[in-house]
């Protein structure tokens, strides 16, 4: 009935599989209504006819709903990205330290390598 490809039915797949088309009923909403417009479809036909753009959107919607944090606030989220910016910058620290010892360098200077 319709045209819709086959991988959107797949909700259940973790979010790096979602697919691309998951989201894409805007064509398919501008074909109806431009069919309703040039008097192409009769009102009484449309809710048949939109009945695979509604099905689309409400996929979509579940794949959103089954994505990770997806419960979490912008502020829990904000404050996760915070933390994880504050890790980076004291390993990057704790990576100088090390590059900075003295027998890293000489191991480095053994190995033919460059300080």
């Amino acid at each position: 009935m319709t045209n819709e490809p086959p991988s959107i039915a797949t909700s259940n797949l973790p979010p790096e599989f979602l697919p691309a088309n998951a989201f894409d009923f805007i064509p398919d909403l501008h074909a109806l209504l431009l069919r309703v417009s040039r008097e192409e479809l009769e009102l009484k036909d449309v809710d048949h006819e939109s009945s695979h753009i509604r099905l689309k959107m409400e996929k979509a919607r579940a794949m959103v709903a089954n994505l990770p944090d997806v419960d979490r606030s912008l502020e829990e989220q904000k404050k996760e990205i915070r933390e994880l910016e504050e890790r980076i910058e004291k390993q990057r620290g704790m990576i100088k330290a090390v590059v900075e010892m003295q027998i890293v360098k000489d191991i480095i200077r053994r190995r033919g390598g460059v300080e």
